[in-house]
C-alpha cells in the first residue's frame, strides 16, 4: 500500500507538471498567436508602405515631367505680356507714321512720337526695366562701357560726362551697360 501511494503521489506530481507544461504551452501558443497577428499588420503596413511608395515615386516622376514642360513653356512663352505691350505700342507708331504721311504736320508727329516714347518707357517700367542713370556719377565698369574720354577741369578725372548710349537694368541686374565718355585730367593728356 505505501507503494500504491508513493505511485499515487508521483502520478500527481507528473499531472501536476504536465499540467504546468500545457499551461506553458497555452501561453507560448497565445504568444505565437499575437506573433503572427503582429506580423501580419507589419506586413500589412510595408506592404501599404511599399504601394504609397510606388505611387509617391510616380507622383514625383509626373511633377518633375510638368516642371520641366512648365519650365520650357515660361521659357517661350514668357515674354508673351510684353509682346502684347510693345504690339500696343507698335500699332501707335504705325498710326503716328500713317497720320504724318497724310497730314505731313512735324509738330503733330513729334509730340505724338513723344506721347508712344512714353507709353513706352511705361511699359519698361511695369517690367521692372529702368535706365541706368549714370551721367554726372563716378564712372562705374560694372554699370558702364567708357567708349570715349573728354579731357576737362570742370569735371573731377573718371567721372562720366556724357551717356552715348543709355544703360538698362531688369530688377537689379545690369542687361545693357551705358556707352559713356568719360572726364579725364587735362594734364593726362599732356
Amino acid at each position: 500500500m505505501e507503494r500504491k501511494e508513493e505511485l499515487n503521489e508521483e502520478i500527481e506530481e507528473v499531472k501536476e507538471e504536465l499540467k504546468k507544461e500545457e499551461e506553458e504551452v497555452e501561453e507560448l501558443q497565445n504568444r505565437v498567436r499575437e506573433l503572427e497577428e503582429k506580423v501580419k499588420k507589419l506586413e500589412t503596413i510595408a506592404k501599404n508602405s511599399n504601394i504609397r511608395a510606388s505611387e509617391l515615386q510616380r507622383e514625383l516622376e509626373y511633377l518633375k515631367e510638368r516642371y520641366r514642360r512648365d519650365l520650357e513653356e515660361q521659357r517661350r512663352f514668357g515674354h508673351e505680356k510684353l509682346a502684347v505691350d510693345i504690339l500696343g505700342i507698335l500699332d501707335n507708331f504705325e498710326r503716328a507714321l500713317s497720320a504724318a504721311r497724310t497730314t505731313k504736320d512735324f509738330d503733330s508727329l513729334l509730340r505724338g512720337v513723344e506721347m508712344i516714347y512714353s507709353e513706352l518707357r511705361k511699359v519698361l517700367e511695369r517690367y521692372d526695366i529702368h535706365e541706368i542713370e549714370i551721367e554726372g556719377r563716378e564712372f562705374d565698369p560694372y554699370l558702364a562701357e567708357a567708349v570715349e574720354t573728354i579731357p576737362t577741369s570742370e569735371h573731377p578725372p573718371n567721372t562720366v560726362v556724357k551717356v552715348l548710349q543709355k544703360g538698362y537694368r531688369l530688377h537689379e541686374k545690369v542687361i545693357r551697360p551705358a556707352r559713356v565718355a568719360v572726364s579725364v585730367s587735362e594734364e593726362e593728356i599732356t
